[in-house]
């Protein structure tokens, strides 16, 4: 019985997963769609220094960056739409 109980909560927890980090991989997509169609990463600058890495590195950091960004606001709904035991 307790076998059962495990397979549910590794089930649950799966899709919990996947209901944060499906959302926020698709917005980080679109997102890194909408600002390096706005701005060129070869003409970013930081700290007054001009980036010396490839376009693609700098698509890639940007992408994971706004995953994450995603994936902590889907964390904190998923967390206050859970109810309280």
């Amino acid at each position: 019985m307790s076998n059962i109980k495990l397979d549910e909560t590794i089930f649950s927890m799966g899709r919990l997963l996947m209901t944060i980090l499906w959302p926020s991989f698709l917005m980080a997509g679109i997102s890194v769609g909408v600002i390096f169609s706005l701005v060129d990463p070869e003409t970013l600058v930081v700290l007054g220094n001009s980036l010396e890495v490839s376009s693609v590195v700098i698509y890639s950091i940007a992408f994971f960056i706004f995953w994450m960004l995603g994936a902590i606001a889907s964390g904190l709904t998923a967390l206050l739409m859970c109810k309280s035991r």
